[in-house]
């Protein structure tokens, strides 16, 4: 009888012990998370990306890994989507909230050309009511936004011409991303978008399937697009965030420990980022220029009304609150 007491008293024990570590609603042990990324690891993204997953490592004693890969090697941004949705892929670092248009179209807002007057009224935007409308919305969609690194302001570059006014931009074949806006966009300034992805992009411009692109000067920097293109134009004309997301169903693999730490750090190394890229900006300009580049500035006034059906059109179908948001953000 005594050895059959013992042995229900030891089961018990064991089985507190094994309910006493469920604190969370994460798992435990060792958790490894793989990463999308579709720029080199130059990048400042790239950067940041291995720099957080050295931080997450340390900060969690090793339990918690990031697979960083960079340059595309898990597809476009796309599939990237795709894989998340799917639960095959765990988290991505997304260049423009305007690749989740497929999801809402909604999300496209961020392309409305000049809808941002300057970096400083972006941050505010992203880091208020704005940021918090759009964590919102991709959370229906099981999309957790970890923090919003940042992009930057999109420029043109071309072998034609240089682009000061809209007319500039006639008949120039232009590499587009797949967003609706961004097509339009060309539409309406009478040049021809070529859809194509971003690791074509390169090739695409020195065998001239496509004359130009729009990138941030720091993706123009990074991809060496200064080695194909003659002509760059200080547009400015869109402003891309850097989305940095993980799926729910990954998120809840994590302790609420964990998990903390991963939002605390994604948030830290935002603000790193931001001053890398403030950096960079006031140094690119004269880098592209003696790399060959002819640099110029816009009309932008003039660019604005000529796009100003854009603004009309997605307020009509997708309602004007986030574009008030951004305004108020101002």
């Amino acid at each position: 009888m005594k050895k059959i007491m013992l042995f229900l008293a030891v089961t018990m024990i064991v089985f507190v012990s094994a309910c006493g570590g469920e604190e969370s609603s994460g798992g435990e042990g060792s958790v490894e998370l793989t990463v999308g990324h579709i720029f080199p690891d130059s990048h400042p993204g790239g950067v940041y990306l291995d720099k957080l997953a050295e931080e997450v490592e340390e900060e969690t004693d090793g339990e918690v890994t990031l697979q960083i890969n960079h340059n595309a090697v898990l597809g476009s941004e796309a599939d990237e989507i795709q894989q998340m949705q799917a639960g095959n892929l765990d988290m991505a670092l997304y260049y423009g909230i305007a690749n989740f248009e497929s999801i809402d179209p909604a999300f496209g807002v961020e392309e409305l050309p000049f809808i941002f007057n300057d970096i400083d009224h972006v941050r505010r935007a992203y880091d208020g009511e704005y940021g918090d409308k759009l964590s919102d919305m991709l959370r229906e969609h099981e999309f957790e936004v970890l923090s919003y690194w940042e992009n930057g302001f999109r420029h043109f570059t071309n072998n034609e011409r240089p682009i000061v006014e809209p007319a500039d931009m006639e008949g120039i074949k232009f590499r587009s991303a797949e967003i609706p806006i961004r097509l339009e966009m060309f539409e309406l300034l009478g040049a021809n978008a070529i859809s194509m992805g971003f690791d074509e992009l390169f090739t695409g411009l020195q065998q001239g399937t496509v004359d130009g692109q729009e990138n941030p000067l720091a993706t123009i920097d990074s991809s060496n697009f200064y080695e194909v293109q003659d002509y760059l134009s200080l547009s400015g004309h869109i402003y891309n965030s850097a989305p940095l997301m993980i799926s729910s169903n990954s998120l809840d693999k994590l302790s609420d420990e964990q998990q903390d730490i991963l939002l605390e750090k994604a948030e830290e190394l935002k603000v790193e980022q931001q001053t890398m890229l403030d950096e960079q900006n006031a140094e690119l300009e004269e880098k592209l220029a003696e790399e060959g580049m002819e640099i110029n500035e816009i009309n932008s006034e003039s660019f604005k009304d000529a796009v100003q059906p854009l603004w009309d059109s997605f307020a009509e179908e997708n309602g004007d609150e986030l574009i008030k948001l951004i305004q108020d953000s101002e």
